[in-house]
């Protein structure tokens, strides 16, 4: 059921360096990634205002996303926002008091990982991504 987009990840890997290396995806390439599809992701570390979250990437530029506390059954809270690429970088707005909103360096690897570094208070998180919207977000 999931499909990891390795091949895409692969195709963006052939423009930076191998796996997890200095240089950043560009903005564009990133949303050549997670455009149309989902990605899940743990915000912060297990613990006090850690998240799951899966998010779906609509071509409109319009993201729609659930979160629950971490490792939790269930209870999940949905939400909007959305992307766009500003100066060469992905950026994402959610409105949420927790989640930072702004513009981030974004690394894949080889095995179909996308990585977003640096973000403040959180540090680095890795995605999984999935074909279209599965959840319907």
């Amino acid at each position: 059921m999931r499909k990891i987009y390795a091949l895409a990840l692969g195709a963006s890997m052939a423009f930076s360096a191998p796996a997890f290396a200095e240089v950043y995806l560009p903005g564009h390439e990133v949303a050549n990634i997670v455009v149309g599809n989902t990605i899940e992701g743990q915000y912060r570390e297990c613990g006090a205002a850690r998240k799951d979250f899966m998010e779906f990437y609509a071509p409109d530029g319009k993201i729609q996303g659930k979160e629950r506390a971490c490792n939790q059954a269930g209870n999940w809270s949905k939400y909007t926002g959305s992307w766009s690429v500003k100066d060469g970088k992905f950026c994402v707005q959610l409105g949420l008091s927790d989640r930072e909103d702004g513009c981030f360096d974004y690394e894949a690897d080889s095995e179909g990982t996308l990585r977003r570094l640096n973000e403040p208070g959180v540090g680095n998180t890795n995605f999984k991504i999935y074909d279209g919207n599965p959840e319907n977000l």
